[in-house]
């Protein structure tokens, strides 16, 4: 699960460096200013648009993933605690057995 939030950041610096790269493929093409900023600023949009899906992405596995851990460390707890009393009372049955059988030794 750790390599699925590896992967949103990946895919966020993947996004920024699509945004760098076309930013300099714009600014480089032998095109007329206002072509050239209206075709930055449609880019800049789509690109935003994208990294903002991006981010919802991310955010949701992260929910899902903090869920799936709280949901382990329950499960876990509610195991930990049956075999706390398991053995408490496993104890109590020893402690139980030792006095009756000091007792009838008296």
């Amino acid at each position: 699960m750790a390599n699925s939030d590896n992967g949103g950041l990946g895919v966020v610096t993947f996004i920024a460096g699509l945004a760098v790269g076309a930013l300099v493929g714009v600014l480089v093409a032998p095109e007329a200013g206002d072509k050239t900023r209206g075709r930055i600023a449609r880019k800049s949009n789509d690109l935003l648009e994208e990294l903002e899906g991006q981010v919802e992405i991310t955010k949701h596995k992260v929910n899902q993933f903090n869920e799936s851990m709280k949901e382990r460390a329950n499960t876990l707890a509610a195991e930990a605690k049956a075999k706390a009393n398991n053995l408490a009372s496993q104890a109590k049955n020893q402690i139980g057995n030792s006095a009756e059988e000091g007792n009838a030794e008296a």
